[in-house]
């Protein structure tokens, strides 16, 4: 008896899995409509449904170092910088120099490769065919070196996109402003760049050659006057980390000055007779003017730097910046840096106390300011973590039915808007710039060409 219930039990349940499969292929008119256009949608395609849900990688590529990190993170997750490794793929210190005519482009390829392998691999665990990639850029950067990236991140990692971001903007957004004046203290050179309305005014971009390299040579000069072994490339970096400091006066006459010290670097220890040295390196690189270079806009200090970018600027524009300077880059992390700097910019835009204006650099238009107390600096928490902020949020905006669809579709339209120009919202101007996507750029030589103009050609969009 128990069997022929079993037997019946069994045969109800194959009973109802016919049923349930009539059901689904029947023609009704409501269920395969439903199912047709769920299979169909490009929204839930196996690889757009992933591109969406992952958050893009962000590569900030100096000559330095690379940060690296998802966005979304408050800080990146890997700090990988350039240097000699065991392995000798990496032979140098810096990725490249500032005239490409000296660098090889072959060495730049193979440890750009190498870094990033780590990058993928080893410190962030990612498959790179799954993973957007936003990188950071210098106004100043070569054309050439940002299509050996994205030429890499192409073949090699199979990346879906590859995003160009100015690095100022991504400052001036981690600082919490709109409109902002950006100092940039890098390895080859220091770039001023103004920002109004988080659209860059690229006309009035200055730089000098007064940045981190110079002064690594000169700390370099002064440590090898004190030892007969001449100071290694690591050694003269941590004295600058770890010794240096910038005071808001010259410390040539202070009494604490002339007192002895000594550090140790590598194991190696270095008895330099004055505390001078400590400062005089920053202001002789940074704040003092060169007798012998007066003419050559290139090697101008960096507040007289300051005061020729505001000069060409109009006088709304001017006076908006003049309370939002920010200073990044890696020296600017130096301890009282940013407020010598600050001060020197105020002595340099302001008339002294005694009556007497400060000689203004060569070509600068005269505007007068009287109140010092109008040029401020704000804190800047690093162009990563700006890129981090925008791009999760805007990606959270878009992904939530925002710029008038969802998905893929809202992207296009806002790529066609960039592309002619209409507004669509705050901060348009810096909405998914310079995008570049793998199989166009494999494939289409022009559009590789001019995708790097930080527009978007219309016939692309």
């Amino acid at each position: 008896m128990a069997t022929s219930e079993r037997g019946r039990e069994t045969s109800e349940h194959l009973r109802d899995i016919a049923g349930l499969r009539r059901q689904l292929s029947s023609s009704s008119p409501s269920t395969p409509g439903a199912t047709a256009s769920f299979a169909s949608s490009p929204l839930l395609s196996p690889s757009t449904r992933q591109q969406h849900t992952d958050p893009p990688l962000i590569l900030d590529i100096g000559a330095r170092g690379i940060r690296a990190g998802i966005a979304g993170a408050e800080r990146p997750i890997c700090e990988i910088p350039i240097a000699p490794d065991r392995n000798g793929r990496i032979q140098n210190h810096v990725l490249w120099d500032l005239d490409m005519r000296n660098t090889k482009m072959e060495d730049v390829h193979d440890i750009l490769q190498a870094i990033l392998r780590d990058v993928y691999y080893k410190y962030l665990l990612l498959d790179g065919k799954s993973r957007k990639v936003v990188i950071l850029e210098n106004p100043m950067m070569s054309v050439q070196l940002k299509k050996l990236i994205a030429f890499v991140l192409f073949n090699y990692f199979q990346s879906i996109s590859v995003t160009y971001m100015l690095s100022p903007v991504c400052s001036m957004l981690a600082a919490g402003a709109r409109t902002a004046l950006v100092v940039d203290i890098g390895w080859h050179e220091t770039t001023v760049t103004p920002i109004y309305d988080y659209k860059p005014i690229l006309s009035a971009v200055q730089s000098t050659t007064r940045a981190g390299k110079r002064l690594h040579d000169i700390v370099s000069g002064i440590l090898n006057e004190f030892t007969s072994v001449p100071p290694s490339f690591d050694e003269v970096e941590q004295f600058i980390g770890r010794a240096m400091y910038c005071s808001n006066i010259d410390t040539t006459t202070s009494s604490s000055s002339q007192q002895a010290f000594a550090v140790t670097l590598s194991g190696n220890t270095y008895y330099i007779p004055s505390s001078e040295t400590r400062c005089s390196p920053l202001v002789q690189c940074f704040v003092r003017r060169a007798e012998d270079n007066m003419d050559d806009i290139e090697c101008f200090p960096i507040p007289d730097l300051v005061a020729s970018c505001l000069s060409r600027l109009g006088i709304d524009t001017r006076a908006s910046m003049l309370s939002r300077i920010v200073f990044v880059g890696g020296c600017s992390n130096i301890p009282g840096l940013k407020l010598r700097l600050l001060e020197e910019v105020r002595n340099c835009l302001v008339s002294s106390s005694s009556g007497k204006d400060v000689e203004p650099p060569k070509n600068f238009r005269p505007w007068t300011i009287t109140d010092r107390s109008r040029i401020k600096a704000i804190t800047s928490l690093g162009a990563w973590s700006g890129a981090s902020l925008y791009v999760s949020r805007e990606r959270e905006y878009l992904l939530s039915g925002g710029a008038g669809g969802t998905g893929s579709l809202a992207i296009r339209r806002i790529r066609a808007e960039t592309a002619s120009g209409t507004s669509h919202g705050t901060s348009s101007s810096f909405r998914i710039l310079g995008e570049v996507e793998r199989d166009k750029f494999l494939l289409d030589k022009v559009y590789a060409d001019n995708i790097f103009d930080w527009t978007v050609p219309a016939k692309y969009a």
